[in-house]
């Protein structure tokens, strides 16, 4: 045992040496194989690491451009791949300064930072799994070689030995300062490692920006550039005007209708609902603004009013790493009242991680409580990029989701009060029914008198989704136990078109483009049954209305 633990000290000082002496050549490794691919807009780009003390952005026929912007000699290099416009045809230089580009991408000029940090803090993350990868596997290899060297032709160190250790002393110096070489020449020899190959021009055109000092490659990149930014700014100014109009208005409305805004009444929860807010942060900020004044005047330290936000997915307008953004700013609704959401099919596997790490409780097929609620749902599963197509992330369909998601419900020891998906399709499955929008156009208006409806007993007490950005009366499902389900389509709450087009398109900083709405639920506490609901309507012109609160269920019979 005695012989087994001297061994193993001496094998982990061994792989410590290594991994000290290696560590030039781990990072190097890690620094010149750090790659991340995202998409900034509709583009797919490759971010990788400089070590000439600039970060460049790569625009393939069209030119890059230098900034001199980098965390001492390391930078970030952004090849992007293409506009991603899919009516530019292909490498068009003159796709990158078309209006309706500058249209898209005026989010850039307006708030770059916020946008830059988000990509940034994915190639740091990248940059660490490699040198920890990197590290130890130097260190693993190394300590092997030296343990086993140690082991052939062994140097045991006694009082007096000064020269032995001198010796072990320049043999290390040596090879620290070999492995240091090595990654001197793995730098300069990397892709990173190379500033521009001819000569540069000043872009005085980013003179008062964050990119100021920046140069280019390209003469006619610097052409393009002067108008193309003077153009961007003017579209910038345009719409910061046009928001600030619209929220003013809106905000006004509000503030007229602060009575008309109702709580719970004794004895019930609420839930404000939202889904397909696509980034639009000037409809978070008066989603934030509902929810504080509702707090304010119904809500107390131990009881918020409401309890939850639920989102039915699509926070985001591609999933970008960049609308990170947008996701942390709808965490913020709520204030100390928790979230529960699920993906759309515009959020990526980045998307659902931020919304993790923003504190939100991402919905994954299974029963959860929050905020007083029980919930279920999931994900969708497909993935549709802006303007670009619609592919199913696995195997599972719509279908096979809700179908899947009612058996979970139907297993459950307690029903879920909440059933949230995000396509029609997956409640339709859920339901039982063949067709969810041809049940709800049946609707009547009336949500408290029971009727015959042909549905099965429904296992939940409501059932939501979004994605088609309708605004459509809801239904009641009556169940043969003398329950009720409410069946509601949400309507986009960042007012975005259902199909934008490069000029029909919604903005992270716009006002909305269509109709906005999103309601505020009530629920007995005792019951678990849907009691009424309220809904906010904010028109394309900042106009808001309040509507009465309806009421859902039948009265109760003494």
């Amino acid at each position: 045992m005695r012989r087994a633990l001297i061994i193993a000290r001496r094998l982990a000082v061994c792989v410590v040496v290594a991994g000290l002496l290696g560590l030039p050549l781990a990072l190097s490794w890690a620094v010149t194989h750090t790659e991340v691919t995202q998409q900034i807009g509709t583009s797919p780009t490759t971010f990788t690491l400089s070590t000439q003390g600039h970060s460049e952005v790569r625009l393939g026929i069209a030119g890059t451009v230098y900034l001199p912007i980098s965390s001492g000699p390391v930078g970030v290099v952004a090849t992007v791949d293409g506009p991603g416009d899919p009516g530019a045809g292909d490498g068009d230089l003159a796709a990158y300064v078309r209006p309706e580009m500058l249209q898209l991408y005026t989010g850039l000029f307006h708030d770059p930072e916020a946008a830059v940090d988000e990509y940034v803090s994915l190639v740091e993350d990248e940059l660490r799994s490699q040198l920890f990868r990197a590290t130890a596997f130097v260190a693993g290899l190394g300590g092997l070689a030296l343990f086993a060297l140690h082991e052939l032709l062994p140097v045991r160190l006694t009082r007096g030995t000064r020269r032995d250790a001198v010796r072990i002393g320049l043999s290390g110096a040596l090879v620290l300062a070999m492995s240091s070489g090595l990654a001197v020449v793995q730098l300069r020899g990397s892709d990173g490692g190379r500033g521009p190959t001819t000569g540069v021009y000043a872009l005085s055109a980013l003179d008062g920006t964050p990119a100021a000092g920046s140069t280019t490659d390209s003469p006619v990149l610097r052409a393009l550039l002067g108008g193309a930014i003077s153009r961007a700014q003017v579209l910038v100014d345009r719409q910061e005007a046009d928001e600030r109009s619209y929220r003013a208005n809106a905000e006004a409305g509000l503030d007229d209708q602060q009575d008309l805004m109702v709580g719970p009444e004794e004895g019930e929860l609420a839930v404000m609902m939202q889904s397909d807010m696509h980034c639009n942060t000037t409809m978070i900020r008066l989603q934030r603004r509902v929810f504080s004044m509702l707090s304010d005047t119904y809500g107390t330290d131990e009881r918020p009013v409401p309890s939850l936000l639920a989102i039915a997915g699509d926070l985001t307008t591609n999933g970008t790493a960049a609308e990170g953004v947008c996701i942390r700013t709808e965490a913020d609704i709520s204030g100390d009242a928790p979230i529960a959401a699920i993906s759309g099919n515009h959020e990526s596997d980045v998307s659902e991680e931020q919304m993790g790490d923003a504190g939100m409780e991402v919905l994954d097929g299974s029963v959860v409580e929050l905020g007083g609620f029980r919930l279920l749902g999931d994900g969708d599963p497909s993935r549709s990029e802006l303007f670009g197509a619609t592919r199913q992330r696995g195997d599972e369909t719509q279908a096979g989701q809700g179908e899947r998601l009612r058996g979970v419900a139907e297993d459950a020891d307690d029903e879920p009060d909440l059933l949230v998906v995000h396509e029609g399709y997956a409640a339709q499955a859920f339901l039982g029914i063949d067709s969810v929008t041809r049940f709800l156009d049946e609707a009547t208006g009336d949500l408290t008198t029971p009727v015959e409806d042909d549905v099965d007993d429904v296992p939940a007490s409501a059932v939501f989704y979004g994605h088609w950005h309708n605004d459509r009366e809801p239904r009641v499902v009556w169940n043969d136990d003398g329950t009720w389900t409410l069946v509601m389509e949400l309507n986009t709450s960042g007012g975005a078109v259902d199909t934008p087009t490069i000029n029909n398109f919604s903005t992270p900083w716009s006002s909305p483009q269509q109709v906005a709405t999103f309601p505020v639920l009530f629920l007995d506490e005792d019951t678990r049954l849907v009691t009424g609901y309220q809904l906010y309507r904010f028109e394309t012109d900042g106009t808001v209305t309040v509507e009465p609160r309806v009421e859902v269920g039948a009265a109760p019979t003494d």
